[in-house]
């Protein structure tokens, strides 16, 4: 994952390292957040308040750092909430893939399914069926086996599952 000017590119198929450093730098920035908030509670005492004569002419510096201290702390908010979405979007990116794998399994399973199928119909050895009797029974049942399977992977392909 690379951060620039508060944008998140989230590399595909490295899921667990990118959900690390996002939970990393959310940790960081509770650990500013906390730090923080206790000095905005402070400072706003400071120059709200009533203070010592000797502190009075401090009033306007701890206004000023009130000011940025409710600033940084409006962007630690900002940027907590930028982290969880990232979160959100890298878990939805995951979710998109595991759609993708699963739609190709099922592809490939139902290939194979078919083909399990005929060879299980044709390898009961019925007593009355055309192929014992006809020389080209089992190459045609294969060929029908290979044709439907090749049937089934083009429309799979096309259907963007293959």
């Amino acid at each position: 994952m690379i951060i620039s000017k508060s944008k998140f590119f989230i590399e595909k198929g490295d899921a667990r390292s990118n959900i690390e450093r996002l939970y990393e730098l959310k940790r960081k920035v509770m650990v500013l957040k906390h730090a923080v908030t206790p000095l905005l509670e402070d400072t706003g005492k400071l120059f709200r308040g009533r203070v010592p004569d000797v502190c009075s002419h401090t009033q306007e510096y701890f206004r000023d750092v009130y000011d940025h201290l409710n600033h940084i702390n409006a962007s630690i908010d900002t940027i907590r909430d930028t982290i969880s979405t990232a979160i959100q979007v890298n878990l939805s990116i995951v979710t998109i893939e595991e759609s993708e794998v699963t739609k190709r399994l099922a592809a490939w399973a139902g290939i194979f399914a078919v083909a399990t199928a005929f060879a299980g119909i044709w390898g009961m050895n019925f007593e009355h069926m055309p192929e014992l009797r006809w020389l080209y029974g089992y190459p045609a049942a294969l060929m029908l086996i290979a044709l439907v399977c090749f049937v089934l992977y083009r429309r799979f392909k096309r259907a963007g599952w293959l």
